[in-house]
């Protein structure tokens, strides 16, 4: 967007550790800085750090710095921009969020905002009419996987150092808790009522973080009068093949959707394909082109939630954190275990009654 002049982009670098990004690679960027196309400024540079204190009229400023730094930096935008989308989560630190409530009018200037429900948008509000109509029957159960085989790289490591449960499984409790709601994101009540009932743990050798990097979260929610038991697994070095899926399934068919190729179908009991469609795959220009018209309210921003649900979502997280199992070192296994394996070597170490 900014190489066709639809926006001025201004990347902002912290400094030390730097989050590479993969693309553009950290070449072309640094050509497109050099040829001006994007604005950069290096906070380890004085000169910039003055530029910096002093930037002002943004319309949109996206935090996506390591989770406990996203309330901070946020702070120091607030009367600078017009609107703040942060990262999920919110920030993995619930004290930090005080840092911004008390602005005035916050809730109309900053919200969170998740890829995967930039990725989703279509498809949930779709979905909302689809289960209303009865398309798969009643819902029976929700189950949603982020498994990767790749480990955590180097340049990562501290922006996840709190673990899948603050990343992976964050893009699966939005998701899926957007899922009984007539807009495109969690439900403040929905949030509220959310049960968790069981969080096993793993690291895989050699994991770095402090965190773990494998999830299996076992929990409920609402929809309508009725309680829908869920379960994610998140988790990285697991498996030898990338699996991102969600899968709703009713007493009358199944939806089934294939997040790493962006695809869905519905089917019926028999196993029959009844509807078939595409998720978003240009999410964040889509994401950012309805982001930079002010008028949009948050339910026409793709991927965007309000700041009160994502505050919601930060204290599913922290029970989430805290409610997990073994207690003490957490249990090792090979990169490349599958869910079985990984699950096996859990269940080992788990105390017997």
């Amino acid at each position: 967007m900014a190489l066709e002049k639809k926006i001025e982009l201004t990347c902002v670098d912290l400094g030390k550790p730097k989050n590479v990004l993969g693309v553009p690679s950290l070449k072309d960027m640094m050509q497109l800085i050099k040829n001006k196309k994007v604005s950069y400024l290096n906070l380890e540079n004085p000169k910039d750090v003055k530029k910096y204190i002093n930037i002002k009229d943004i319309d949109v400023a996206l935090i996506a710095t390591p989770d406990f730094l996203h309330a901070k930096i946020a702070q120091e935008f607030l009367g600078k921009a017009k609107r703040i989308f942060i990262d999920k989560p919110l920030d993995s630190i619930l004290r930090n969020v005080r840092m911004i409530e008390s602005f005035p009018s916050v809730d109309r200037l900053v919200f969170c905002y998740d890829h995967y429900l930039s990725k989703f948008y279509p498809f949930e509000l779709q979905t909302d009419q689809w289960l209303r109509r009865g398309i798969i029957g009643s819902v029976k159960k929700i189950e949603f996987r982020l498994l990767e085989p790749t480990v955590i790289p180097r340049h990562r490591i501290f922006a996840l150092d709190a673990g899948m449960i603050y990343d992976l499984f964050s893009h699966g409790l939005a998701v899926i808790t957007a899922i009984p709601n007539k807009w495109s994101y969690p439900d403040l009540q929905n949030l509220q009522k959310l049960k968790i009932f069981e969080v096993k743990v793993g690291k895989y050798e050699g994991c770095r973080i402090h965190g773990c990097s494998y999830s299996k979260i076992v929990f409920g929610i609402f929809l309508g009068k009725s309680f829908i038991p869920c379960k994610a697994r998140v988790g990285k070095g697991v498996g030898k093949k990338f699996e991102k899926i969600l899968e709703i399934t009713g007493s009358k068919g199944k939806i089934l959707v294939d997040i790493e190729n962006y695809q869905y179908e519905i089917t019926n009991a028999a196993g029959e394909k009844i509807k078939e469609g595409k998720l978003v795959y240009d999410y964040a220009e889509h994401f950012l082109t309805a982001a930079i018209n002010i008028k949009n309210p948050v339910y026409k921003i793709p991927g965007a939630m309000p700041l009160n649900a994502g505050k919601e979502i930060l204290y599913i997280l922290d029970e989430a954190d805290w409610r997990k199992e073994p207690k003490g070192r957490i249990p090792r296994y090979p990169v490349g275990s599958s869910i079985a394996e990984i699950e096996k070597i859990i269940e080992s170490r788990m105390p017997t009654s």
